[in-house]
């Protein structure tokens, strides 16, 4: 039946070659690429080291082709390098067995390359020896077949940068900085890890915050690293420049590129006036007004004031400012009880100030100095007992009144 649709077809196009022999194996190269599955194709770089190489050969003629083998010859940039006796060898080229292929069957040559770290981009082409002999005729058929290599390199940049919060100021911890690296190579990347050189007002949040393992980034496509840092509280309002570094494999890191971070400026506050100065050891119900200035060119919302002075004080330790604009002054006022403990220093006392800005909570904590005078627990009574004595005075001095007072008969 087949060659009587031949002897047609030969009849209908007289003109058609034949490019196969009736009877005969056919082996051809049918694919190539990095990887040892068409599923996982890699890409292959220069400096590559032991990289597997598939090639796939295909029996497209109608017989069985006995013992396959195949040899690739190496040129320039591609080595074989193996040890024997302990010393580093290498090769001009590689050969594979693959044993009998069937008709419209398939077998994978798998050779290890490695690629000099000089070798420019490209494809390259090395001829693949392929020999065999056919089931039904016994002389052994020879054949010279290029091979198609790529070797590309890839190409990273950033691509853009986020952070969350969207606003950074000095002080702020634990910042979300996300950066979209990208590869414009035609070749992937392998082992890429990504890390920020961090310098004042930076530092990362935690250890090896600051670097991210990315794998394998593959050509046209783009990986996120996120890190965490944190700002120091004297940090200067505007751009800060932070250069961001990659490393492949073993690699020595490499500048990538730098990003840009924005420091807002955010409201500062000053003890502008504190009174009274000094108060005592022993004092009770002491109103202590502190003169709060907005130091900077932003205006704070929402300001609210608490007293942190240890253990010495107790009382109402916090009050409400509402807004200060820039240059504004406002009186925090605090009602406390000094211990009567408390000995005579310049004792030091933290002022807690929380407030909104932009939409964003923010915080700080402003010193100030109250002056303590210890009292002799005979003189820190003395103010109550001299209360106490003059409500007795007070009270007799009215019995005794009344008492001489005349009684009028009924």
């Amino acid at each position: 039946m087949c060659l009587v649709l031949f002897v047609l077809v030969l009849a209908v196009h007289p003109t058609i070659q034949v490019a196969f022999s009736v009877g005969r194996a056919q082996v051809i190269v049918s694919s190539v690429y990095w990887g040892t599955a068409p599923s996982v194709i890699i890409n292959s770089r220069p400096g590559d080291v032991n990289v597997p190489l598939s090639i796939i050969l295909t029996n497209v003629g109608d017989d069985v082709a006995r013992a396959v083998s195949a040899r690739l010859d190496l040129t320039p940039p591609f080595l074989f390098e193996y040890y024997q006796d302990g010393k580093k060898r290498s090769s001009s080229f590689v050969s594979q067995s693959v044993g009998d292929i069937a008709a419209g069957s398939s077998r994978t040559l798998l050779f290890t390359l490695s690629i000099t770290p000089d070798a420019a981009e490209g494809v390259y082409r090395l001829p693949l020896l392929i020999e065999y002999s056919g089931a039904r005729e016994l002389q052994q058929i020879a054949s010279t077949q290029n091979v198609d290599v790529p070797v590309w390199r890839g190409s990273l940049h950033i691509q853009r940068i986020v952070t969350v919060p969207d606003k950074i100021y000095p002080g702020t911890i634990g910042v979300l900085l996300k950066v979209w690296i990208v590869n414009t190579g035609q070749g992937a990347e392998r082992d890429v890890e990504v890390m920020l050189d961090l310098k004042d007002p930076f530092k990362h949040s935690s250890s090896s915050s600051n670097r991210v393992f990315l794998g394998i980034v593959q050509p046209y496509q783009s990986s996120m690293a996120e890190f965490r840092i944190d700002i120091d509280e004297k940090a200067k309002p505007g751009d800060h420049s932070v250069p961001v570094l990659s490393a492949i494999g073993k690699a020595t890191p490499a500048l990538l590129g730098p990003v840009s971070l924005y420091v807002n400026e955010k409201a500062r506050f000053e003890v502008v006036k504190i009174s009274p100065r000094e108060i005592g050891s022993g004092d009770t119900g002491v109103t202590v007004t502190l003169l709060i200035k907005n130091v900077a060119q932003v205006t704070a919302k929402s300001v609210r004031i608490q007293l942190r002075p240890g253990n010495y004080f107790s009382g109402v330790l916090s009050d409400f400012l509402g807004t200060l604009e820039p240059g504004e002054e406002k009186a925090a006022f605090f009602t406390v009880d000094v211990d009567g403990k408390a000995p005579t220093i310049d004792y030091k006392i933290d002022l807690r100030l929380e407030w909104t800005q932009d939409e964003n909570p923010l915080s700080d904590t402003v010193p100030a100095v109250l002056k303590l005078n210890w009292k002799p627990p005979i003189l820190q009574f003395a103010a109550p007992l001299a209360v106490l004595a003059l409500l007795i005075i007070v009270f007799a001095f009215r019995r005794l009144k009344r008492a001489k007072k005349p009684i009028t008969p009924p």
